[in-house]
């Protein structure tokens, strides 16, 4: 049998046991909460899973391996720090998130923002820019599967497009976030499969870790320490953006919090995070060395990962890897899909039509709703502009500019104020997007930054800036805000060592 068809036996197998995975969850969808959110039906290792899968997207596969194979252990600091990301959303916000979620019945992230700076005003501000982020994010995990279909089984790029995004629309459409988060524990498994076969086989065709090394030294001289030619000020960045701000700046992972009932199962989701991010962080950069030293030609650096398993693996292994790299697409795609849609129905149409909707037609409209968001970003990526991972850096940088310090300082700060929420997010934003403005006007690039800094550091530090001087300067929240958020605090610790639920005053849930 020829390796394209192989491939695509694999895929077709591995494409229809995801569609019967989201009929057999349909049935468990019977309202709208329950499509999105899926809360205390999932156990520690799903959770756990689906939040590194959802954090790491297509781009740890094909945009992080090319870029880390031209800027080598330079970009180290990067991987280093989305491995270590769950540390810090984890302990910053999950335990206190999964509380408030609970006492307030939210479905989205921007429930829990519309909570904490009470007013419509915050939470479309919130929905916008998450909607403006998501739309290219979407597109970018396309393109890269499209690539992949490109590459490895010889399919035109749009034909690639079209079936990858029609499949995977199709069974978030169809299950939920029960399917979503299953089969992101079924695609993170086999992400790790896909990596601990192609990494030990990648290094041993380059000549064996030393060897490899010294040859990618050739091939790179200023890639081979972790600084090189790049300014100490890189590492740091590097360290901070992918780390510390993915509280903000991944939304679709952070609402993994939202699901659980209990402290147990947080705690243990964290473990299967950990291991998970730091495997498949090291595997990549095994990868992304020796994809330098074997392909010291290679044109176009996002290939990088599928034309090596191209090159060195059987076809059988190769069809494994070819559905990890679809199933890290896909783990970013149905979970900022699923987000997108709960924002549009939630956020959007139940507010501003200011209507009950039932049950059944609430479930009916969030299926044609993420449909239609679907749809778009599939038209978007028929020809998305530059490259994947810069693609996804772009919403990344606007979502951490907007989010952190207004989620995080909510989460923390009683003194934070609804006009303080409002600065934070919209000065964050805005510089963020002003900031990559200019280093266009002066280096021609969008990827070049005035002084060297990421907006992505400058964007959340006006935030926080923002926020902090205008709640200073504004009267402090309203009682009922604090009761829900800070009251009681001496229970909250008790029962928080007790395992035991916080009796405090709860919000009606919106229909």
């Amino acid at each position: 049998m020829a390796e394209s068809a192989l491939y695509t036996v694999i895929l077709v197998a591995y494409f229809g046991a995801l569609m019967g995975l989201g009929f057999w969850f349909n049935r468990r969808n019977r309202s709208r909460q329950e499509y999105f959110l899926a809360r205390g039906d999932l156990g520690p290792a799903t959770l756990g899973f689906s939040y590194s899968a959802t954090q790491m997207s297509g781009s740890s596969y094909m945009g992080a391996v090319g870029t880390e194979r031209e800027l080598g252990y330079n970009f180290a600091p990067a991987g280093v720090s989305s491995a270590a990301a769950a540390w810090f959303t984890y302990i910053l916000l999950g335990e206190r998130l999964r509380r408030v979620a609970a006492r307030v019945r939210c479905t989205t992230i921007v429930d829990v923002f519309q909570a904490r700076y009470p007013g419509r005003a915050v939470g479309m501000t919130a929905t916008s820019l998450m909607l403006l982020a998501f739309i290219p994010l979407i597109a970018a995990q396309l393109k890269a599967a499209g690539n992949l279909f490109e590459v490895l089984l010889g399919m035109p790029y749009l034909l690639g497009l079209f079936v990858f995004g029609g499949i995977v629309i199709l069974y978030t459409v169809i299950g939920g976030m029960h399917a979503v988060a299953w089969t992101d524990l079924i695609q993170g498994s086999i992400m790790i499969v896909g990596f601990a076969v192609l990494a030990p086989v990648a290094v041993g065709a380059a000549g064996g870790f030393a060897e490899m090394h010294q040859r990618y030294a050739e091939f790179n001289p200023g890639g081979i320490s972790f600084l090189g030619e790049m300014p100490a000020l890189w590492v740091v960045s590097s360290f901070l953006v992918w780390g510390f701000f993915q509280i903000g700046g991944a939304p679709a992972a952070v609402t993994r919090f939202l699901i659980p009932e209990d402290r147990g199962t947080l705690r243990r989701a964290l473990v299967f995070s950990i291991a998970f991010s730091s495997f498949i962080y090291i595997g990549s950069t095994l990868i992304a060395i020796a994809s330098g030293v074997l392909l010291p030609d290679l044109a176009q650096t996002d290939l990088a990962l599928p034309t090596l398993v191209q090159l060195l693996m059987h076809p059988v292994f190769g069809g494994i890897l070819v559905a990890a790299v679809l199933g890290a697409t896909m783990s970013t795609i149905d979970s900022v899909l699923l987000l997108a849609s709960s924002l549009v129905v939630e956020n959007l149409y139940v507010p501003l039509t200011g209507r009950e909707v039932s049950q059944e037609r609430g479930v009916r409209l969030a299926r044609w709703t993420t449909l239609a968001i679907g749809a778009v970003a599939m038209i978007v990526a028929i020809d998305p502009p530059a490259t994947i991972l810069f693609i996804v850096t772009m919403s990344f940088s606007l979502m951490a500019s907007a989010f952190t310090f207004p989620l995080l300082l909510g989460m923390w700060w009683p003194r934070a104020t609804r006009a303080g929420g409002m600065a934070g997010m919209i000065g964050g934003a805005l510089t963020c997007v002003v900031w990559y403005v200019l280093g266009y006007i002066e280096h021609g690039s969008f990827d070049n930054w005035i002084a060297g800094l990421w907006p992505a550091l400058v964007g959340p530090a006006v935030s926080l800036a923002c926020l902090v001087v205008v709640s200073l300067r504004t009267p402090p929240p309203p009682r009922e805000v604090q009761e829900v958020f800070f009251g009681e605090a001496a229970d909250f610790a008790r029962a928080i060592a007790r395992e035991q639920p916080v009796a405090v005053p709860e919000q009606e849930e919106h229909q």
